[in-house]
């Protein structure tokens, strides 16, 4: 059977580590939004069969493997199904990776909907939610993709039914990738960044801070100088870290400014950046 998934990229709008977990793993609480104008797309051609899935995708620095999380969805729904999927899975990836911006995870929670739509086994929410959590802690989220507050290690939703902006967001991709496993294993608690720039600011959703930013900034020393940049330049209303990074993202006061400081992030950070603008999409 054929069928598409939109899997969208998310945005953390603040995110606090709580402190280390027994089972290796951080507890937190996080903002996490989805928003509109930047998503992977999935196309499925499967049915039930012994011949085989092939899994392929535009970008040939992505594995595709079976340590890709589209495989381990897959398996998932096999196991739970008690069947085999043969046919074709095609990503078409436009988040970036390792961006924190959820892209993996979002194309992990489209795979399991698509195939129990695909499959028509009535699968809960409930019960997805719990598979998806046995793939990466963001994944519970992208089932659903609703404004969430997300505890525990990330599979704990509460829907969000607070204010939001409905303002553009520029966002800044360096080109380098930022491991989730890494950032965290390097958060200590009571660190922090120096005065100012890791300051608490302020939006009608609360606090605006990412505890990440700490571990993160000190490595790769362009992170906090495009958050310095952001919070300097004209038209910016505050400037986070999403995730683990390496994505910067900066709430604008409105499109003509965003636009203005996209560019200006172009000739000054170069071609090497990747950049978009945004919007909270608020499902």
């Amino acid at each position: 059977m054929k069928h598409s998934q939109i899997a969208p990229a998310k945005l953390n709008l603040w995110l606090k580590v709580l402190g280390k977990r027994g089972d290796g793993f951080h507890d937190i609480e996080s903002l996490i939004v989805p928003i509109s104008g930047l998503n992977d797309v999935l196309r499925f051609d499967v049915r039930e069969g012994n011949s085989g899935l092939n899994i392929s995708c535009n970008l040939s620095e992505l594995s595709v493997g079976e340590d890709n999380l589209i495989s381990k969805a897959v398996a998932l729904i096999e196991n739970e199904l008690d069947i085999k999927i043969e046919g074709y899975i095609e990503l078409e990836k436009n988040i970036p990776i390792g961006a924190g911006l959820g892209g993996g995870s979002a194309d992990a929670a489209a795979t399991l909907s698509s195939l129990n739509c695909i499959f028509k086994s009535s699968l809960s929410f409930s019960k997805l939610t719990n598979m998806a959590a046995d793939l990466g802690s963001d994944v519970p989220f992208f089932v659903d993709s609703k404004p969430s507050i997300c505890k525990g290690r990330g599979d704990e939703l509460i829907p969000y039914l607070g204010a939001l902006t409905n303002k553009p967001i520029v966002l800044i991709k360096p080109p380098f990738e930022v491991s989730s496993a890494w950032a965290y294993s390097n958060w200590i608690e009571g660190n922090q960044l120096h005065k100012g720039l890791g300051d608490v600011q302020r939006a009608d959703w609360g606090e605006v801070i990412n505890d990440l930013e700490t571990p993160v900034f000190k490595k790769f020393l362009v992170l906090p100088t495009i958050k310095t940049w952001f919070l300097e330049c004209d038209g910016t209303e505050l400037a986070l870290m999403s995730g683990s990074g390496s994505t910067m993202f900066a709430v604008c006061v409105d499109l003509p400014a965003a636009k203005k400081i996209l560019k200006k992030a172009q000739e000054y950070f170069g071609s090497s950046v990747w950049t978009k603008i945004v919007e909270i999409e608020r499902g």
